[in-house]
């Protein structure tokens, strides 16, 4: 090989702008299992084999504002291009049959095999190829991203490459070399009584033999009889077990004491073998100037485009069920801001659809995020069942979606990329657990103040709900004070009404650039204006859980007055205060 760069060996990333830089490691600890990323994992999978990559990207923030924006392009390409996504698609098919070449290779250690399966390794290339730059040549003016530029460059030069067009011209004589091979004559010598003696290789033929033709055939044909067809049936390999090497043929036991006869095809069979190495051999030599040909480059980009195509497949399906999803606006980091119109928890989305494309217009509650001076620390409180899970962490999600370069679930969405999400999940309390739930959560939230930034997004939910109202108060009002110090963004979501109700006095004696906020999950009146229910939407707004807890203890029949009312009723009790 000359010393000019060798085209088949280059490498493109459709990920990353520097194809040879690995995924960054994130220090997720609880926030995957609390994310659920797993499930968003699964549907952007095209196939189950491509999930666990998938889902190693989703844990791998990255903040460069370039390269989410590589990814975004190419992601737009394909979601634009409707005929280019579904031939890719197709092409990811053809790419995986490399995996059998594999396989079939450590199989077997034949030389004819191992020659049989790089010819059609050679020409599944080929094939692959020359489908990617045909598709990316018709998608035209139509492709914008610089990742499928490229990769369409680099098509071209490989198909322009004169050791490519070399092997296009000669590997259709290699592959009908061996082809061409479909049976073998062999002379068998016999002795007086008629039994088989000795045998010899007579030739290797381009034809297959056939069995005795029937009674009434040979009636109706006459004496002439190819040269093809036998004078006896056409008997099959039934008796023996299937091999990879042909000298490694085995007689099962009860077929032993019948293959005496059969087993001098043994010598003959390690003959054939050699003649065919033989015949490999003189292939081999010929593939000795596509050594440098490696495939490398297409099962690289079979797992960027496998991402890309099933995030496509799951933004349109979304948007068949009712639900948008967009492009978010990069933001600098510096800013710590999070902009989103009617965003919603795509895990949520996922689990009432189903798979399927149903109508979830009116099913799914679209809410408003703001991360920004007027509020990066949210503390959320609402009935239970209200939504406050839900919300919180399909915030989380919108900003690993985003991140990771795909559409995020909302009509609109700016965002600034976070260097880490850290999670804090109310937990069960374990036997295990020496020091109990109280302890265990301490643990979980200094282990998250080791690492958080002014840079990093905070979600907790239902902290402290282990210990005393008291205790409680206390302990959520020092964590709320330390991440206004910090500068981070933040929701806590939690029953500690009078958390929110301090948002001011916070603000006023702890300085910080990060403002403290009071969210609320809403509930709406129905009909008569005296029952409640949950509206799942969330808005700023003070705290209004006494209120709250009188109209939910009197649409559930539990006030004070109604109890006292069915009690006495009953004649338990008299009918005075």
């Amino acid at each position: 090989m000359s010393a000019r760069e060798n085209v088949f060996a280059q490498r493109i990333s459709l990920l990353w702008l520097n194809p040879d830089q690995e995924m960054p490691s994130s220090n997720w600890g609880h926030t995957a299992p609390d994310l659920e990323l797993a499930e968003i994992a699964k549907a952007l999978s095209l196939h189950p084999h491509y999930t666990q990559r998938i889902l190693k990207l989703l844990h791998s923030l990255t903040t460069d504002p370039a390269v989410i924006e590589y990814r975004q392009a190419v992601l737009d390409d394909i979601l634009h291009n409707p005929a280019l996504a579904n031939g890719l698609e197709d092409l990811l098919g053809k790419i995986q049959t490399f995996d059998r070449y594999a396989e079939l290779g450590r199989k077997s250690d034949a030389s004819i095999h191992q020659v049989v399966y790089r010819l059609g390794e050679l020409q599944n290339y080929l094939d692959c190829i020359g489908t990617l730059r045909g598709l990316l040549d018709a998608a035209d003016r139509n492709l914008h991203s610089p990742g499928l530029q490229a990769i369409r460059a680099l098509a071209r030069r490989i198909e322009a490459d004169e050791t490519f067009g070399r092997l296009k011209r000669e590997l259709p004589g290699m592959l009908a070399q061996i082809e061409n091979i479909h049976s073998v004559t062999i002379g068998v010598n016999l002795n007086s009584d008629l039994a088989p003696v000795g045998a010899t290789l007579l030739a290797i033929n381009k034809f297959r033999y056939k069995g005795s033709a029937s009674f009434m055939s040979r009636l109706f044909r006459g004496d002439d009889k190819p040269e093809t067809e036998g004078i006896a049936p056409l008997h099959g390999t039934s008796g023996m077990q299937e091999v990879h090497t042909l000298d490694a043929i085995v007689f099962p036991e009860e077929e032993r004491a019948k293959a005496s006869a059969t087993m001098m095809l043994m010598p003959l069979l390690k003959d054939l073998s050699q003649i065919l190495d033989k015949i490999s051999k003189r292939i081999v030599q010929g593939l000795r100037d596509y050594m440098q040909i490696e495939i490398g480059f297409l099962l690289q980009i079979r797992e960027d485009l496998a991402f890309y195509l099933g995030a496509a497949r799951l933004i349109q399906r979304l948007r068949a069920c009712g639900l948008p999803l967009c492009r978010p606006t990069l933001a600098p980091m510096a800013e710590r801001v999070g902009e989103l119109q009617d965003a919603y928890n795509l895990n949520l989305a996922l689990l009432y659809s189903e798979g399927r494309t149903v109508d979830l217009h009116e099913r799914i509650v679209l809410n408003d995020v703001t991360f920004g001076d007027e509020g990066r620390i949210y503390i959320l409180t609402g009935p239970n069942q209200g939504g406050k899970t839900v919300f919180s962490q399909g915030v989380g999600l919108t900003q690993v979606l985003f991140q990771a370069g795909l559409y995020v679930p909302a009509a609109s969405a700016r965002l600034s990329p976070v260097d880490g999400i850290y999670t804090h999940f109310a937990v069960a309390e374990k036997i295990s657990q020496q020091a109990g739930r109280l302890g265990e959560e301490a643990r979980r939230l200094n282990a998250i103040f080791t690492l958080a930034t002014r840079h990093s997004l905070l979600l907790l939910n239902e902290s402290f709900s282990s210990t005393s109202a008291g205790e409680s108060l206390y302990l959520a009002r020092d964590i709320v004070r330390v991440m206004r110090r910090l500068g981070t963004r933040a929701i806590f979501a939690t029953h500690l009404h009078d958390l929110a109700a301090d948002c001011a006095n916070i603000n006023a004696e702890t300085p910080g650039d990060s403002a403290v906020a009071s969210l609320v999950s809403v509930m709406v009146s129905e009909g008569d204006g005296e029952a409640l229910k949950r509206s799942y939407k969330i808005v700023p707004s003070p705290p209004m859980g006494r209120s709250y807890a009188r109209e939910i203890a009197a649409q559930y029949g539990i006030s004070y007055e109604q109890l006292t009312a069915a009690l006495q009723a009953r004649k338990l009790i008299d009918g005075e205060a």
